[in-house]
């Protein structure tokens, strides 16, 4: 008679979810820093008191053009899958949900898209102080498609990291 093997079993303890958290926090400050250090003041209004664009160098380079938006991506992909449980079932479905609304997001800034976009945009978002830019966000955002490879990838690095914290097998 054969021994039945157990499954490894993998669990997300809560060092993972300190470590995915902390990651996607990191992960958002250098998304900020691009904007505070290298991004004329007035692209994000609740920082332009806070921008060094014009005192400092530029630090990120070619870079900084799609770090914003892999940032986001992975930052906020790691902060749902610690939240939902950090396990790859959370990881899973926390990249596949910001992968899609960061690219719906970007591919509304394409100019036949934006105008559509808008028509349907709600009157009453004016009065919401987030959603009273929607409109200027999609007809004066630019498309573009390292912004989309940058999703991507902020989706994939985010994936790999929620399977790497998690610990065992037990």
């Amino acid at each position: 008679m054969r021994a039945q093997r157990t499954p490894k079993r993998w669990h997300t303890g809560p060092a993972a979810l300190w470590t995915q958290a902390a990651l996607g926090a990191l992960a958002l400050a250098v998304g900020v820093l691009v904007y505070v250090l290298d991004r004329p003041a007035g692209q994000v209004p609740f920082l332009s008191a806070l921008n060094l664009a014009d005192a400092t160098p530029v630090i990120f380079g070619v870079v900084g053009g799609s770090l914003p938006t892999f940032a986001h991506t992975f930052a906020f992909s790691l902060l749902t899958a610690a939240w939902l449980g950090g396990g790859k079932r959370a990881g899973l479905w926390a990249c596949l949900t910001w992968f899609g609304i960061d690219s719906a997001f970007e591919i509304g800034q394409q100019p036949e898209v934006a105008v559509r976009l808008v028509e349907l945009v709600p009157g009453w978002f004016e009065y919401l102080p987030f959603l009273a830019q929607a409109d200027s966000y999609f007809l004066s955002g630019t498309f573009d498609t390292w912004d989309l490879a940058s999703i991507v990838l902020g989706a994939a690095a985010a994936f790999f990291i929620t399977g790497r914290t998690l610990t065992g097998p037990r």
